[in-house]
C-alpha cells in the first residue's frame, strides 16, 4: 500500500517551531510517495519506488530518508533526479531543501551537448556544481569513440564547463592532455588527429586542439610533424568584445625549422630559403563609436614561399597578404577614411600608403532637386615598393585628387530610363616620370605603366636595365562624361507549364542597355607614377568614375558599352524566380585608351562577351561565361617601327582572346551529386593557354560508407593535373575518410621540354559528426592550408 507523506504534516509532528522560522520553506511543500514509509527518530523514511516532489524537482529512488532537522533529503540505490526537462542519475544523493545543495556519488547526467560521469558531485549554488574525477563525451553509446577525463571540474549548466588536468582518449587511447581547458556550452571545441603521408611533407601527423579560453575567447594549439620537413608548431586565437561581440580579432602563429627547404615540385624556379621559417598574423577591427572603426591587417612571413608550402589553401585565395592600418567614419551620405599600408615583406611589391585620407560622397540628390551628386577626393604620400632583387626602381610621390560628378536620371515616355553625366578631376603629383629600359638591340623610354607587364618585354634580346627618369611635379585635368540608358520589354506565356523543368508560366524580361563614356585629359598615363594602376586581367574595366578606381591609368578614350539582358521567370514557392539569366555585351573603342602597355593594342572592339546563369530546378545549376573575339582584327599601328612584333608576337599580343568558363552542379539522387567545369583561355596577352577541365563526385553508397572524386585535366598539356580519391566510412560519432592524392606539377617549357614534377600522398582523417557545435575541422587534403583543416 502506497502513502502520501506531504510535508506540511511532518513538519507539524516533528518541528514546528522551526518551520515557523523558516517561512520560505513552508511556502513550497515536500511531498514523498512509496510503497512503505514510516518515522525512526523524527526522520521521515520511504523504501521501495520512492518518488519525491520538491517544487520543480523530482526524485526517484530505492530508498529515502528526509531530516526535518537539517532539512536534508537522502536517497541511495538507483537515484535519478528530473529538474527542467534534464535527468541526473548517481547511486547516492543528499540534497538540502534549504540551502539548495546537493552532493552526489557516482553520477550520470547529461549537459547538453555533453554526457558526463563523475565519481561524486557538489552542488556550489544557482544550479552550478563542482566534480572530481570526471569523463565528458558527446558520443551516445555504453562504450564511446572518445572521452575527456578531467580530474576536477566545475559545471554551469547552459553556459560553460571548466575542467583541470584534462586526458583525450580516442577509444582507450590517450592522445592530448591539458592542464586546463574552457568549454562553453554555446562554443566550438575540437582535437584532430591527422596522420599521412605526401611527396612534399613525407610522412606526417598533424595534429590540432581547438578550446575555449573564456566565454568570448578560443584558442588554439597545433603540433605538427613532418619527416622530410621537420617539427612545426603554432598557437591561434580568436576573440569577440563589445556591442554585440561585434568587435573581433584573431592572432596566428606558425613556425617550423625546414629540414629541405628547397623541396619544389612546381614547375617555377625557386630561390634559396632560410630553415628557419614563419609567420604572424593579427586582423582585429574595433569600433570606437558605433560609426567609426578601426581594422588592422598585420602578416609577417619568414619567405615568399612560405604559405605556398605549409598553407597553400591560403596561397590559392590570397598569395600577398596585406599589411594596412585604417580608420573608417561611416555616414549616410559619405565615408571618411584613413589608411597607413606598409611594406614589411620586402619579397613582396607593394604601394605603400604613409599615410592616405579618402572622402568618398555617396550619390544623394542635391538640396531636393532632381540632380544627383557624387563625389571622392583622396591625399597621402604614396611609394612604389618593387620586391627585392627585381631591378625595378622603387618610386614615391605625394598625391591629391578630387573628383566631382553630376547626373541627372530621366525617365522618359515612362519606359526609357537616361542618366546623362559629367564631371571633372584635378590630380597633382610632387613628382612623375617615365621607366628607361635598355638591352642589347633595344633603347627607349616607356611608361610607367610598363611596370603593370609581368615578366620581361618579350621583343627584348639579352641582358634588360630599368631605371627611372624623374620629370618633376605634374598636375593633371580629366573631364568625363557619359550617359546610361536602358529600357524593358515583356511577354508572359503562361501556357508554359513543365514540373520536370520547374516551370509554372514563363515570362520573358528584355533589356537593352547601352553606356557612353568620353575622357579626356591634357597628360598621357605614361607620364604618370602608377600607384593605383590597371593590373593585367581577362576582365573589362568599369567605364564610370568612380568606379573605375586605377586612377593614375587614365588616358582619353571614348567607349560605348553595348548590351542586352534576357531574363526567363517562372514563379517558384509563390515568388518570381530567376529561371535563365542571358547578359550580353561588348565594348566599342571610339577612341582606344592605352590601358596596360605601348606594346599592347586593345583593338576597336573587345571581346563580345556572354554570362549565362540557368537554375531549371533546385537540385541544378549551370553557370557560364564566354569571351569571343568576334568584331576585332590584329593591327601593329601601335608598334614603333623598329620594334614591330613578327606574326606569333602579334597573334600573344592581339587582345581578341577567346575564354570560356563553366560549372555545372547536379544533385541526382540523395545519394549521389557531382559537379563538372571548365577553364578555357587562349590568345590572351598576359595569360598562358589553358584549357582545365575539373570534375568531382560524391557517392553514398549506404548509411556507412561513402566514395568521392575530385580530378584535373589540362587539355592544352594533355596532363591530369589532381587525382583525388577519398572512401569514407561511418564510425557512429565519427566519420573517418581515407584519402589518396596525385598531383602533376609539369609544365610546357622551352622545346617542348617539361617543368616541375608529380606528387603523391595519402591521408587518414577523422571528423566529429555527433555534435554540431562541436568540430574537428581535418582537411581531406593534406595540402589544405592550415595544417588540418579543411577547404
Amino acid at each position: 500500500m502506497r502513502h502520501w507523506l506531504p510535508a506540511f504534516a511532518i513538519l507539524a509532528i516533528a518541528l514546528s517551531p522551526v518551520k515557523a522560522q523558516l517561512p520560505s520553506f513552508g511556502d513550497v511543500p515536500i511531498e514523498i510517495n512509496a510503497e512503505n514509509s514510516r518515522f525512526v527518530g523524527g526522520l521521515a523514511v520511504a523504501e521501495g519506488n520512492v518518488e519525491i516532489v520538491y517544487g520543480e524537482m523530482t526524485i526517484y529512488s530505492d530508498y529515502g530518508q528526509y531530516n526535518p532537522e537539517t532539512r536534508d533529503v537522502l536517497v541511495t540505490g538507483n537515484v535519478r533526479f528530473y529538474r527542467d526537462g534534464k535527468v541526473m542519475i548517481c547511486e547516492r544523493a543528499v540534497y538540502n531543501l534549504e540551502t539548495k545543495q546537493l552532493r552526489t556519488s557516482d553520477v550520470r547526467a547529461d549537459f547538453y551537448p555533453m554526457k558526463f560521469a563523475a565519481d561524486s558531485m557538489l552542488s556550489i549554488g544557482s544550479g552550478n556544481y563542482k566534480a572530481n574525477d570526471a569523463i565528458f563525451t558527446t558520443s551516445d553509446s555504453s562504450k564511446p569513440d572518445y572521452t575527456l577525463h578531467a580530474k576536477s571540474v566545475r559545471i554551469y549548466p547552459k553556459d560553460r564547463i571548466v575542467m583541470s588536468n584534462v586526458t583525450v582518449y580516442v577509444g582507450k587511447v590517450p592522445v592530448f592532455w591539458y592542464p586546463y581547458l574552457y568549454q562553453s556550452l554555446k562554443k566550438d571545441q575540437s582535437f584532430s588527429y591527422s596522420p599521412g603521408y605526401t611527396s612534399i611533407w613525407g610522412v606526417y601527423v598533424l595534429t590540432q586542439a581547438t578550446f575555449p579560453i573564456s566565454e568570448n575567447v578560443t584558442g588554439q594549439v597545433r603540433l605538427d610533424l613532418r619527416s622530410l620537413r621537420g617539427v612545426a608548431g603554432g598557437f591561434n586565437l580568436d576573440f569577440k568584445y563589445g556591442k554585440d561581440n561585434r568587435d573581433w580579432g584573431r592572432f596566428q602563429s606558425y613556425y617550423v625549422d625546414d629540414l629541405n627547404p628547397s623541396i619544389n615540385k612546381t614547375g617555377f624556379a625557386r630561390q634559396p630559403i632560410d630553415p628557419s621559417r614563419y609567420r604572424f598574423t593579427f586582423q582585429h577591427r574595433l569600433f570606437v563609436t558605433d560609426d567609426i572603426y578601426a581594422n588592422i591587417n598585420v602578416n609577417i612571413l619568414s619567405d615568399v614561399k612560405f604559405l605556398q608550402d605549409f598553407f597553400p589553401h591560403e596561397f590559392r585565395i590570397d598569395p600577398q597578404p596585406d599589411n594596412a592600418i585604417s580608420l573608417t567614419k561611416l555616414s549616410e551620405n559619405y565615408t571618411l577614411t584613413g589608411v597607413v599600408r606598409g611594406q614589411i615583406n620586402d619579397f613582396y611589391g607593394v604601394t605603400e600608403r604613409l599615410p592616405e585620407v579618402s572622402l568618398d560622397v555617396k550619390r544623394h540628390a542635391l538640396f531636393n532637386s532632381p540632380i544627383f551628386y557624387e563625389g571622392e577626393t583622396s591625399a597621402g604620400l604614396l611609394r612604389r615598393t618593387f620586391a627585392a632583387n627585381t631591378g625595378f626602381p622603387n618610386y614615391s610621390a605625394t598625391r591629391f585628387d578630387t573628383f566631382h560628378q553630376f547626373l541627372l536620371p530621366q525617365t522618359y515616355f515612362d519606359w526609357l530610363s537616361f542618366i546623362p553625366r559629367a564631371g571633372g578631376r584635378l590630380t597633382y603629383y610632387s613628382e612623375s616620370g617615365g621607366l628607361n629600359i635598355q638591352s642589347k638591340n633595344f633603347n627607349q623610354t616607356l611608361g610607367i605603366l610598363d611596370l603593370s607587364v609581368p615578366g620581361e618585354v618579350p621583343h627584348l634580346k639579352g641582358t634588360v636595365t630599368r631605371s627611372l627618369s624623374p620629370q618633376g611635379p605634374l598636375v593633371r585635368p580629366v573631364f568625363e562624361a557619359g550617359a546610361e540608358s536602358s529600357f524593358k520589354l515583356s511577354r508572359a506565356y503562361e501556357a508554359v507549364q513543365s514540373r520536370a523543368w520547374g516551370l509554372d508560366g514563363l515570362r520573358h524580361v528584355v533589356q537593352p542597355y547601352t553606356d557612353f563614356s568620353y575622357v579626356l585629359t591634357s597628360k598621357n598615363p605614361s607620364q604618370i607614377l602608377q600607384f593605383d594602376r590597371l593590373n593585367p586581367s581577362d576582365q573589362l574595366p568599369p567605364l564610370d568614375f568612380p568606379q573605375f578606381t586605377p586612377i593614375d591609368s587614365i588616358g582619353n578614350w571614348t567607349k560605348l558599352r553595348l548590351g542586352v539582358r534576357n531574363n526567363f521567370e517562372t514563379r517558384r514557392d509563390n515568388r518570381t524566380f530567376n529561371w535563365l539569366a542571358i547578359d550580353t555585351y561588348v565594348d566599342w573603342n571610339i577612341g582606344q585608351p592605352k590601358f596596360m602597355s605601348s606594346f599592347f593594342d586593345e583593338g576597336t572592339f573587345s571581346n563580345v562577351i556572354n554570362k549565362i546563369r540557368f537554375n531549371p530546378l533546385p537540385w541544378v545549376n549551370f553557370q557560364f561565361i564566354a569571351q569571343l573575339p568576334l568584331l576585332n582584327s590584329g593591327s601593329t599601328e601601335s608598334f614603333p617601327n623598329t620594334t614591330k612584333p613578327s606574326a606569333a608576337e602579334l597573334s600573344a599580343l592581339n587582345p581578341g582572346f577567346t575564354e570560356f568558363n563553366s560549372d555545372l552542379n547536379i544533385l541526382a539522387s540523395d545519394s549521389m551529386s557531382f559537379t563538372i567545369g571548365q577553364r578555357y583561355i587562349r590568345n590572351n596577352p598576359f595569360f598562358q593557354d589553358s584549357n582545365l577541365l575539373t570534375f568531382g563526385t560524391y557517392l553514398r553508397i549506404n548509411d556507412n560508407w561513402g566514395f568521392s572524386v575530385r580530378e584535373q585535366y589540362e587539355v592544352h598539356d594533355h596532363i591530369l593535373e589532381t587525382q583525388r580519391y577519398e572512401l569514407h566510412r561511418d564510425l557512429s560519432s565519427w566519420i573517418a575518410s581515407l584519402g589518396f592524392l596525385f598531383g602533376n606539377n609539369h609544365r610546357a617549357g622551352a622545346n617542348n621540354s617539361t617543368k616541375g614534377s608529380s606528387e603523391f600522398g595519402f591521408m587518414l582523417t577523422f571528423t566529429l559528426k555527433d555534435l554540431p557545435q562541436v568540430n574537428i575541422p581535418i582537411g581531406q587534403n593534406p595540402n589544405s592550408g592550415s595544417s588540418v583543416k579543411g577547404q
